[in-house]
């Protein structure tokens, strides 16, 4: 979509883009088609979109999909994208926080251009739902989807969250000319392949152990977790620091 087109769509539904709501619309053609090519969207495929915005994403996914579902939280781009897609009939617009949304009972893929703000809280909220999507893609802040992609020896506490569930990797960069608004980032489309169980059952236990080791980061772990010295010695981890560990290790404390 050229920055016309959304000018004078917002124009014409009386809209402007919400700062407060984080809008930076995507528009450009070519990263819009490696959203939905990393996704891998089939006939058979339901699709959760969140974030749909002036729709350009909505009708490429709806043209390879079997159903899709676009959550948006302003109700004046719902009636915008209401208006303007009446001849997509496998598509159905959403007015509601994402955040607050149960995914159905049936097996979905989740796209996501989303204000950057929410980013952590909407990967929590679907990989940690009843109902996990088998596929994530989401245009997120660059430094955040290179936090989510750290290797064994540099994991954080958000890599943790996002790699118990599923394997990420960066799919491609983009320019804040991609978008308007501009964001005053760069930003980057992640692929989440999600594990059909997560690697630890017990994730919100790990998940505990995991925030109180990196609360101090710097120290050893067996001066943050003394209630687990014995075992974090006989597994030879007593003398490292959080960031060192890798999936497995944390497994092992389990």
């Amino acid at each position: 979509m050229k920055k016309d087109r959304a000018l004078y769509l917002l124009e014409k539904h009386g809209l402007s883009p919400n700062k407060s709501l984080g809008q930076n619309f995507l528009l450009d053609e070519n990263v819009l088609d490696k959203i939905v090519a990393a996704a891998d969207v089939g006939p058979d495929d339901n699709v959760i979109e969140v974030g749909p915005g002036l729709g350009v994403l909505t009708r490429k996914l709806a043209e390879r999909a079997k159903h899709v579902t676009a959550i948006e939280l302003d109700r004046g781009l719902v009636a915008l994208l209401e208006r303007e897609n009446e001849q997509l009939e496998n598509v159905n617009f959403i007015h509601q926080d994402a955040l607050k949304y149960d995914p159905p009972a049936i097996a979905y893929k989740l796209v996501a251009n989303i204000p950057y703000y929410i980013t952590s809280p909407l990967i929590s909220h679907f990989l940690m739902a009843e109902n996990r999507p088998t596929k994530m893609v989401l245009l997120m802040q660059k430094e955040v989807a290179e936090k989510i992609c750290a290797e064994d020896g540099k994991l954080n506490v958000l890599a943790l969250h996002v790699q118990i569930f599923g394997k990420p990797r960066i799919v491609a960069q983009v320019s804040p000319g991609a978008f308007y608004p501009e964001p005053n980032v760069d930003s980057s489309v992640l692929e989440i392949d999600v594990f059909s169980e997560p690697v630890v059952k017990d994730y919100m236990s790990l998940y505990k152990i995991i925030h109180r080791a990196f609360s101090q980061k710097r120290k050893k772990l067996t001066n943050t977790l003394p209630e687990m010295k014995d075992k974090l010695i006989e597994l030879g981890l007593g003398s490292l620091r959080p960031e060192r560990l890798s999936i497995g290790d944390w497994k092992r404390l389990m």
